[in-house]
């Protein structure tokens, strides 16, 4: 595990919540509680080297069948003298619970695609760089956005001649123009 942290949690956990949200569609669980609770962070069966320093993450991104299901920012607890996270559970190979409330800043990514699994992909958790989010305002609740996941990249239509592109950002994106495959309507004066 990285002993040297920065000053504010840069990290993102991504975490893969198709086995427990049936918990929270049946009102058995809340999306906190299985957004939030027990990830291991441990790489593969060490008891030694983490996958991710808790201390970095800032948020914590619950992911189902290729959408947002919540999105939580990591905060203190005033009750467990402000730490944002705990272990959970005995024994070498324990997890980790974190602490956290609906994320504001960043809830434009809530339904929206979720590109960080394949299919197949066997991994619970994936740690992303904080500026691969999208802050913003809220989706709507019934959204009418289009979107399409190519890889790493999703494209979504927000309105009439708005396209929003978003990609890791270690990729280059490549804009080209071209005429319009249907004419757009005459735009009238007024």
């Amino acid at each position: 595990m990285t002993t040297e942290s920065p000053n504010e949690p840069d990290l993102v956990l991504a975490v893969s919540v198709v086995k427990r949200w049936p918990e929270v569609e049946r009102g058995i669980s809340s999306p906190a509680d299985v957004i939030l609770s027990a990830w291991s962070p441990w790489v593969g069966a060490s008891t030694t080297h983490m996958h991710f320093d808790p201390d970095r993450i800032a948020v914590v991104v619950g992911c189902r069948r290729g959408e947002t299901v919540g999105v939580f920012d990591v905060v203190p607890n005033p009750d467990k003298g402000n730490k944002r996270w705990d272990w959970v559970g005995t024994g070498p190979r324990r997890r980790i619970e974190f602490y956290g409330r609906p994320s504001q800043r960043y809830a434009a990514q809530l339904h929206a695609p979720a590109p960080t699994w394949r299919q197949g992909e066997g991994t619970p958790v994936k740690v992303l760089r904080l500026s691969d989010l999208l802050p913003g305002a809220p989706a709507p609740a019934a959204p009418t956005d289009r979107h399409v996941v190519l890889g790493e990249a999703v494209v979504t239509i927000e309105a009439e001649r708005h396209l929003v592109v978003s990609v890791p950002s270690d990729y280059r994106v490549t804009v080209q123009t071209r005429p319009a495959l249907i004419p757009s309507p005459p735009r009238t004066q007024e």
